[in-house]
């Protein structure tokens, strides 16, 4: 396992990089996936952290929630996901939901009865998360860290792909993986896809100096043309700000920043002759 470290944290390089007032000179095509790519990195912030909070609730409410877990799903927008927890019948059937609201978990409950009874749409996102699942085990593909958090989002209409992604998780408080996260799209009919890595391999970025908190990293991507939705999730889900360099299509450099469209940092503009660049 790789770990490759890149901070912009150097005193001359800081000053600097908070001077960039980024100027639009990109494509319209470019504009527009971008846009897309950083809302799919908001919508998997929010799910992950619904998430993250509904375990820590819902292993409080039940006992012996090691015995009937089976998983979860994420259900909405990024603005109030739902999250449900499912029990491991076939067909599965919820166990607790609750909301996301303001970046607080709400209206958590445990369900019981016909309450539990999932809809077709919902099993669905389940058995595409399992097959998914499958296909990243087929393809022997290990977390960048302890383990994958898995989320699943609502294909857009119903002969579209459900996209599951394997998001490899903190290995500790503060730190920002950027390698070891998976896509893989899931068919209308089940069949999962071949894997997408979104890095080539591990690659972590540790926490700003003491008292820089608003210092960006610079990491540096080699699978696309453009920052990726994982590079949109870390920002979001970890807040802190990202500069993508994408060596393909002439060198340009991007910043990302949590609540904000992705922009293209201008060639004319400084940037730090001693900071490392990663291979992603």
């Amino acid at each position: 396992m790789r770990t490759v470290t890149a901070l912009l944290a150097m005193a001359l390089a800081a000053p600097a990089m908070a001077q960039i007032a980024p100027v639009e000179t990109i494509s319209a095509e470019d504009r527009a996936a971008l846009d897309r790519t950083t809302e799919r990195g908001r919508l998997l912030a929010a799910y992950d952290r619904v998430a993250w909070l509904g375990t820590d609730d819902v292993q409080k409410r039940l006992p012996d929630w090691r015995q009937k877990l089976g998983g979860w799903i994420v259900e909405g927008a990024a603005a109030s996901p739902t999250l449900i927890f499912h029990d491991r019948s076939q067909p599965p059937r919820a166990l607790y939901t609750a909301r996301l609201i303001g970046g607080k978990l709400a209206d958590a409950t445990l369900v019981t009865g016909d309450a539990g009874i999932l809809s077709p749409a919902q099993l669905h996102l389940i058995a595409a998360r399992d097959s998914a699942a499958k296909a990243i085990g087929a393809a022997r593909l290990l977390p960048c860290g302890p383990a994958f958090n898995s989320v699943v989002v609502p294909p857009t209409a119903p002969d579209s792909v459900t996209s599951v992604y394997f998001l490899s998780a903190q290995t500790k408080a503060d730190d920002l993986p950027i390698g070891g996260h998976y896509r893989v799209d899931v068919a209308a009919d089940g069949r999962a896809g071949a894997p997408y890595a979104f890095s080539k391999g591990c690659m972590t970025v540790p926490p700003p100096p003491k008292g820089q908190r608003g210092v960006g990293a610079v990491v540096s991507t080699l699978t696309a043309p453009l920052p990726n939705e994982a590079h949109s999730f870390v920002v979001e889900a970890y807040q802190r700000r990202l500069y993508v360099v994408v060596p393909r299509g002439g060198d340009r450099m991007f910043v990302l920043r949590p609540g904000m469209p992705t922009s293209l940092v201008p060639t004319t503009t400084a940037r730090p002759e001693k900071a490392p660049k990663p291979a992603a």
